[in-house]
């Protein structure tokens, strides 16, 4: 928190270009309430390195004070859309090459540390009560899970993104 402080208080500057982005890693949020979380993401996805994240459905977007909060001013730096029709996306990522990850919970998902992860990559969320809407698993090429080994069933979704994208950026090292 101290570097977010001394950032809000002008004692450390941001950096007058963007950082520089790996373009076959994009993140989707299919319907993530929340603006914690949401601002949430842009820190994690700054952190893989993600090249855009797309607000599907009801996902706020900014300009949003709470989002920029939470995502410590990264909003404004790394590149996002709104994404109304989130399924028409996903198909239009999928024209472009890109493989659709899905992270939910379902009968058929694979632990997320055993998955080969490789070219383009869209990683797909979902709600934070209701995961991922079936028509966006019903597009998947992969879905995965992270496995919960104590008596909590999930992880927060920033959480669960965050090592997710970590794996795959492992993964493609």
């Amino acid at each position: 928190m101290k570097f977010a402080k001394q950032l809000r208080q002008g004692k450390i500057k941001r950096p007058t270009t963007k950082p520089r982005s790996i373009p076959d890693l994009v993140l989707l949020l299919d319907n993530v309430y929340d603006t914690y979380n949401v601002g949430g993401m842009y820190r994690v996805g700054d952190a893989a390195r993600v090249s855009k994240i797309y607000h599907g459905g009801q996902t706020p977007i900014g300009p949003n004070p709470k989002i920029s909060r939470a995502a410590v001013g990264l909003d404004q730096y790394l590149a996002h859309e709104k994404a109304e029709d989130i399924v028409s996306q996903i198909k239009e990522l999928k024209s472009e090459g890109y493989q659709i990850i899905v992270l939910e919970q379902t009968p058929n998902s694979q632990v997320y540390d055993q998955v080969k992860y490789e070219g383009k990559i869209a990683l797909v969320v979902g709600n934070e009560t209701f995961g991922v809407s079936q028509a966006v698993l019903e597009l998947a090429d992969t879905t995965i899970e992270l496995p919960m080994y104590g008596l909590n069933k999930s992880l927060n979704v920033v959480v669960a993104t965050g090592i997710v994208l970590y794996q795959i950026r492992r993964n493609k090292a």
